[in-house]
């Protein structure tokens, strides 16, 4: 779940925003016409991207960027929050000057939460609104937040466990956990804290994509994101668990880049 390595060799950064707290990583495309904006998953950072950095790295009309929340990565000395709102708005402003021409949201997981929230605050205040919002890992959201209570250590190290994607000798490494012990639990509480108590219409291409063997989100809630679609709903299972994005990397690169396409030929 978690990935430390954030620096990717050879990509350079766009002077003019290069300072920004919130690029994690992005590709050199000058030229381009379209980004990719994504979102990781809780307790990860922009690190975990590195592969799409590398690939889209050779695309020169699309841009990718992958967003850095706090309390991670080159952000670890920075306080994580724990508050959704605090969150999301922290996320809509730090993100703002980077949608600067057409864009696609990607949000993995916990960062399927950001980017959903981002596109509909956008459109909802009639800015430049997402081109397409991609979803993966995430199920519809629920009429009411959950209340399962504060996050211990025991249960964290439970919830990394049965979600895969993290090293157990990570999780059994006391000093480390130690370290990002704050990060996870602000992570999760905003996971537990997003609620929606009616759909809302997204006005923009929606697709969301599924683990057929994800043991935290059902096929069920995937294809129920179709209540909130507004324009059109794509909903796709990929062989794999939570962590599909990383065993099913052929395949998500595929689709991810025939989205991308088509985006590219409407404007």
């Amino acid at each position: 779940m978690l990935e430390l390595n954030v620096v990717v060799p050879g990509v350079v950064a766009r002077p003019h925003i290069a300072k920004s707290p919130w690029i994690g990583a992005q590709t050199q495309a000058p030229q381009a016409r379209l980004k990719l904006i994504a979102f990781h998953h809780a307790g990860g950072n922009a690190g975990f991207f590195q592969p799409w950095v590398k690939y889209f790295q050779g695309l020169d009309w699309v841009e990718f960027v992958a967003i850095q929340l706090p309390g991670r990565g080159r952000r670890l000395s920075e306080p994580p929050l724990h508050d959704l709102p605090a969150l999301l708005q922290a996320v809509e402003q730090g993100v703002a000057p980077l949608l600067d021409r057409p864009y696609v949201l990607f949000g993995f997981s916990m960062g399927a939460i950001m980017a959903f929230e981002l596109a509909l605050r956008r459109q909802q205040q009639g800015l430049r609104a997402p081109s397409a919002l991609i979803l993966a890992a995430r199920g519809v959201p629920r009429t009411a937040a959950l209340t399962r209570g504060a996050f211990s250590r025991e249960k964290i190290v439970r919830e990394l466990q049965r979600l895969g994607g993290t090293d157990p000798a990570l999780i059994e490494d006391g000093p480390f956990m130690d370290v990002f012990m704050g990060t996870f639990q602000a992570d999760f509480a905003v996971v537990d804290a997003h609620f929606c108590d009616r759909p809302q219409l997204l006005q923009c291409p929606l697709h969301v994509w599924g683990g057929a063997d994800d043991p935290e989100v059902s096929i069920e809630r995937i294809y129920r994101w179709d209540t909130f679609a507004g324009r059109s709903f794509v909903g796709r299972l990929f062989p794999g668990d939570h962590f599909f994005l990383k065993t099913a990397q052929a395949a998500v690169f595929d689709n991810l880049l025939r989205i991308l396409d088509t985006v590219r030929r409407s404007q």
